[in-house]
């Protein structure tokens, strides 16, 4: 909860946390190299989340309470990595104190969404669904009736953290379809973002994949994003990106409007 009351932002936004390399950690990981950066904030962004539901059950009012929702995972360290701040704030609890950066960014929003008929299409990984939360909410609370479709994929069950509320609004809002799919549950046959478009999944729920009605979303692992490079060749695995070009959407650029939309989230 911020200081200085409400914080404006526009669903999908990210926001900059932070906590000083002083403070404690969780785990018994020694951060390299901290000899001059004891006194130092660490910072990382982080897209702002939505409770989606209030106290009373219904969708939170525009610009949210007088709070800031992020979804945040721990993340462990390993030979190869000692993340900096999770640990951090991992310990956090009601009533402490963290850093919050003074601006709200990013372009990652609903901005290109006018037609409220059209079909919205979210994708993520893991905690990337963060954003789409906060988008999910602000249209269906301005009355958006086209199809809305969230796929959320993630290693177990566990690690839905929005399920219930998703299946809350799934059983209001007739246009809303949540899929959740672990990758690792071992009654569950393993399927990613990518096979729900391979597959025709879509079609069988009634959901036109139409490049002249859709617009995709997508945040998260970058591959399953699949973004190609600056001369257009897309990486060896195939992701959501090249499986969307190939059906006739195109990316979305700063001068060149598109209905492809990410935010690599890793």
């Amino acid at each position: 909860k911020p200081d200085h009351g409400g914080t404006d932002y526009t669903p999908g936004q990210y926001a900059t946390l932070g906590l000083g390399y002083w403070e404690e950690r969780v785990d018994e990981a020694i951060d390299p190299n901290l000899g001059d950066r004891w006194f130092k904030l660490i910072r990382r962004s982080y897209s702002i989340s939505s409770r989606v539901l209030d106290d009373h059950g219904y969708l939170v009012d525009e610009g949210g309470l007088d709070e800031l929702e992020f979804y945040i995972v721990l993340v462990p360290p390993t030979d190869d990595n000692i993340p900096e701040l999770t640990p951090r704030l991992a310990l956090k609890r009601p009533g402490d104190r963290i850093y919050l950066g003074p601006k709200v960014a990013g372009r990652y929003t609903l901005d290109s969404i006018t037609n409220p008929a059209s079909t919205v299409m979210f994708f993520s990984t893991g905690t990337g669904e963060a954003p789409h939360n906060a988008m999910i909410t602000e249209l269906l609370r301005k009355g958006h009736h086209g199809p809305i479709v969230s796929a959320v994929s993630v290693r177990n069950s566990i690690d839905l953290g929005y399920e219930e509320t998703h299946r809350e609004l799934e059983r209001r809002h007739h246009n809303y379809h949540y899929l959740p799919m672990p990758t690792r549950e071992p009654d569950i046959a393993k399927r990613y973002i990518q096979d729900l478009i391979k597959d025709g999944e879509f079609a069988r729920m009634g959901v036109s994949l139409d490049p002249a009605t859709t617009h995709v979303f997508m945040c998260g692992n970058p591959a399953m994003i699949g973004i190609p490079d600056e001369d257009g060749v897309f990486p060896a695995t195939v992701g959501v990106v090249e499986l969307l070009v190939e059906r006739g959407f195109t990316i979305d650029k700063r001068k060149q409007p598109g209905n492809i939309h990410y935010e690599e989230y890793w």
